[in-house]
């Protein structure tokens, strides 16, 4: 029992520094690139999205080549799931004029290989992207959210990992989305 007690907590602890992801809402150092983690959020009246895009920038489309495994349309497809069953995104509304633009501005895959091998030696995976909520074309909140994956071994297969950082980078915008457009109770 004590040797299970003990690998759960070896468990634990490796999880906790092998996965990360932070939330930057300073507007000098999101194009900075710094770690500057959460400001003061303006809350404004719920509203449900009613379009949602993701895209890359430039230096995200140069990485492509390099980062097959990264696909923008699972991101997308994982985003509009998290954000429309928690009814922050209804396509439908044609009473709401608010849309989501997210730019995916830096990626890192490791190649499975690579990953399963050598674990954190390899690096770490990452998506940062920035993520836009506009009003017709007015920018009501911004925000960039960075998550990072440094696992090896198994849990360094390739489908699982991507699979945990797109959930993880839908998770991190949907729990902003409840800071500033709480829904109504």
């Amino acid at each position: 029992m004590n040797i299970l007690i003990k690998l759960f907590f070896l468990v634990t602890v490796t999880g906790l520094v092998g996965c990360a992801s932070t939330v930057n809402r300073n507007d000098a150092s999101i194009k900075d690139r710094s770690v500057v983690k959460e400001e003061v959020i303006q809350v404004i009246p719920f509203k449900p999205l009613r379009a949602l895009t993701v895209s890359l920038d430039s230096a995200a489309a140069a990485k492509l080549a390099d980062n097959q495994d990264f696909n923008v349309d699972k991101l997308f497809e994982k985003i509009n799931l998290t954000l429309a069953s928690a009814k922050y995104l209804q396509v439908q509304n044609s009473a709401s004029n608010l849309r989501m633009e997210i730019v995916v501005t830096n990626i890192r895959v490791r190649s499975g290989v690579s990953a399963i091998m050598l674990g954190i030696l390899a690096g770490s995976d990452y998506i940062t992207g920035q993520v836009f909520v506009k009003d017709l074309d007015r920018v009501i909140d911004k925000f960039e959210v960075d998550i990072s994956y440094a696992f090896g071994g198994v849990m360094g297969i390739t489908s699982s990992r991507m699979d945990w950082m797109y959930e993880s980078f839908s998770n991190k915008i949907l729990e902003e989305m409840k800071k500033v457009m709480p829904m109504p109770k």
